[in-house]
């Protein structure tokens, strides 16, 4: 029997130290939740207050960009001929007047040479015809005096003929057919020789006018100027073969080395940006290009100056999508864009930098978060204080408000009830209404939450 009844002993006692476990753990997970809950009723039923301040409300731009000379200068060269000697390259600082590159100018001679006899031969015979010219109207001249001198003589000499029979006639006793007639034919040869004046006065003003307008055509009239032309060009090509820098700056771009040809004369062969005077270029979002107007001032910062901040003015806005261009000189970037100068000349071209545009300029401005301006069912405007009373408890007061710009996360207060100290309450929830109380421990601030790490309390209803 005894060995039986040790079994159920040990059974009992099993049970028993399961039934203590169970306890102590039920106890424990109500001690939890009891603390859980009270935790999250302290939560709940706190509030946060913050004293009313003035801030900045200025609204600012930020922007992206990198840095370029203001002015970009793309040299090229009238000379089309092969490149004889390359003097620079990317990166390099250059002063005016320093010598870039230089084209061969030995093949421009020659042709030069070459025109240069052929047009001088062209000119020598334009000289002759033009003096042939000359020669045949002065020559009309003279054949007219000779002739008109020999038709005024015949006149003469048919009229003294005239005369002398008109006095044969009128001497005449017997005047008769014969006399008649010789006294007609007298009178005729004088209009014939004046007739003939007439005639020999008319050829020759024709021909000198003929010889006249040969010389005036001559003289005006625009031969081939090609070679003329061509000559001229080659000459300038040959001014064009030692390129020298225009301005002083940053080489940006060499396009040529030795050997290669310059075929246009519009190609640039190197880009200078001058660095007398930067600027930054930036991209600018869809929402912010019609914020932007040229005059407005900017901060700049970079990484390489730290915490430096540079002063700046929106010089260019750029708003035609796709017209701004990259500050390599390889065309659009795509997208609206600014221009902002700067009042550095130590950035180096291609430094990424950052800028801060100055839309409008607030400062020292009564402001509120935005999120805690309530409205009434009349739309006024009103946020809630904290009123300390005499017991060190607080009221909930309702302070009518004037709303004013938004900016960021602030509103300016323009008039209203609301003081700079005031202690707004930040009613998140909407629980708070007005006329609710507060016992001291129920309120925190963020210096509170930085200090102690918050307080819990109750709300007193």
């Amino acid at each position: 029997m005894s060995d039986k009844t040790k079994p159920k002993k040990g059974k009992k006692k099993v049970l028993i130290i399961v039934l203590v476990i169970a306890v102590v753990l039920v106890a424990v997970i109500a001690t939890a939740i009891r603390s859980m809950t009270s935790q999250v009723a302290a939560v709940v039923n706190t509030v946060e207050i913050q004293p009313v301040q003035k801030r900045d409300l200025s609204d600012t731009i930020s922007l992206k960009g990198t840095v370029s000379g203001v002015t970009q200068n793309n040299v090229t060269s009238k000379a089309l001929a092969e490149i004889t000697a390359v003097n620079v390259q990317v990166g390099d600082v250059v002063a005016a007047g320093d010598s870039l590159c230089t084209l061969d100018s030995s093949s421009i001679e020659e042709k030069i040479a070459d025109l240069e006899k052929s047009v001088s031969n062209s000119e020598a015979v334009d000289s002759i015809n033009s003096q042939q010219t000359a020669d045949a109207l002065t020559r009309a001249k003279e054949d007219q005096q000779m002739q008109l001198e020999e038709a005024q003589k015949a006149i003469e000499e048919a009229e003294e003929a005239y005369n002398g029979a008109q006095i044969m006639w009128d001497k005449s006793e017997e005047k008769g057919d014969a006399e008649f007639q010789s006294l007609l034919s007298a009178q005729r040869a004088v209009e014939d020789a004046k007739d003939n004046y007439q005639k020999v006065l008319d050829s020759t003003n024709r021909a000198i006018e003929d010889a006249q307008t040969s010389l005036e055509l001559d003289r005006y009239q625009e031969s081939d100027t090609t070679a003329k032309d061509t000559l001229t060009d080659l000459r300038e090509q040959l001014e064009d073969c030692n390129i020298v820098a225009p301005c002083g700056g940053v080489v940006t771009a060499v396009n040529v080395s030795v050997g290669d040809v310059n075929a246009d004369s519009k190609t640039a062969l190197v880009t200078i940006e001058d660095t007398s005077s930067l600027k930054m270029v930036a991209t600018v979002d869809e929402t912010d290009i019609l914020k932007l107007q040229e005059g407005m001032s900017a901060t700049v910062t970079s990484d390489a100056t730290g915490e430096e901040e540079i002063k700046g003015t929106v010089s260019r806005v750029v708003r035609v999508k796709g017209q701004s261009q990259a500050t390599d000189g390889s065309g659009s970037t795509g997208g609206y864009s600014v221009e902002i100068s700067i009042d550095n000349t130590e950035l180096l071209i291609g430094m990424e930098v950052k800028a801060r545009v100055m839309i409008k300029e607030k400062s020292e401005v009564l402001a509120v978060p935005y999120d805690l301006i309530k409205t009434d069912e009349s739309g006024n405007t009103y946020v809630l204080v904290a009123e300390t009373n005499s017991d060190g408890t607080a009221t909930a007061v309702r302070k009518d408000v004037t709303a004013g710009e938004e900016v960021d996360y602030y509103t300016e207060i323009t008039g209203g009830d609301l003081k700079e100290g005031d202690m707004l309450i930040y009613d998140y929830t909407g629980t708070v209404v007005e006329g609710g109380s507060f016992t001291p421990s129920q309120m925190y601030s963020e210096q509170d939450m930085v200090m102690e790490g918050g307080t819990e309390a109750e709300v007193v209803e």
